[in-house]
């Protein structure tokens, strides 16, 4: 399958492009990358170069809509300029194949907060993606905004009793957002002793949850890792219920190897050796 990947490219970081390409690949499909930003290294560092690629961004894809270019898939996460949502729209819509899916990861923030390089016009063009999509893979945080619950209130009001009722709620809602019907909240924690992290999905399947060890703490793009493998899946026909079982399982084994060799998280787990967990899942 032919699949249009929208994203930042970032230097170092594990992240974005440099996450999504080898991962689809390695899942059987085509990538044509489409560069938001580039970057010298993702925005966890404390330092780091940022430029927009909006100037150029119209021309890059215009070629592809010149050469008439489909793809079976678009598939967008960061945007780095609010008028980015209109031009992944029209590559949509004009290179788009027929049943063409398109995926939104509605990057926007995390922790309860938005990112330093966001504001509320791109937080909203970015919404506007998600109410297109066939499926949406927010974190909690962007799923709280797509909802439109406050996250403290969320956050605050969760016990033992309704944790998994509250989250499946927060997904319903983001699924009833978007046209496909489809959302799956990612890297969700919870300390039971032991660390755990969730992932929790509403469908045509119905709801359900996937449960893995967490081990370290947040590491730099494990949530591109997991709506790339998503997004691999689905479009080599596996139902979403294995396609986020199988993201999860994944994301868990490179993180498990990343914090026994000690790797800096905010370069990103070291995913490349388990690639050939994916090739089974083609």
């Amino acid at each position: 399958m032919k699949i249009a990947v929208i994203n930042d490219l970032s230097g170092m970081g594990r992240c974005s492009l440099t996450a999504s390409i080898p991962i689809l690949n390695t899942l059987g499909h085509t990538v044509y990358p489409v560069p938001t930003a580039v970057l010298s290294n993702q925005t966890g560092y404390d330092k780091y170069t940022f430029f927009d690629f909006t100037p150029h961004l119209k021309e890059y894809v215009g070629v592809w809509k010149d050469m008439g270019v489909k793809f079976d898939c678009v598939y967008s996460g960061f945007l780095s300029n609010a008028e980015q949502g209109e031009i992944i729209l029209d590559l949509y819509e004009n290179c788009g194949a027929p049943g063409a899916r398109l995926v939104i990861d509605p990057v926007m923030g995390d922790d309860g907060v938005m990112y330093d390089t966001f504001d509320d016009r791109l937080c909203d063009e970015v919404k506007k993606l998600a109410v297109t999509a066939d499926i949406i893979t927010p974190n909690l945080t962007e799923a709280c905004m797509l909802a439109g619950v406050g996250y403290g209130e969320f956050i605050g009001g969760l016990t033992e009793e309704n944790f998994y009722a509250a989250h499946y709620a927060i997904a319903e809602k983001c699924a009833a957002v978007c046209k496909g019907g489809r959302a799956v909240i990612t890297g969700v924690t919870r300390d039971e002793g032991l660390r755990y992290v969730y992932n929790f999905a509403v469908s045509e399947e119905g709801g359900f949850f996937t449960k893995n060890r967490m081990y370290g703490g947040h590491y730099s793009g494990t949530g591109d890792i997991t709506a790339s493998i998503i997004t691999g899946c689905l479009m080599s026909g596996r139902k979403l219920s294995e396609s986020v079982g199988t993201a999860a399982d994944f994301v868990e084994a490179a993180v498990r190897y990343s914090f026994h060799h000690d790797v800096d998280k905010n370069d990103g787990v070291d995913f490349e050796k388990f690639l050939p967990m994916l090739i089974t899942a083609e």
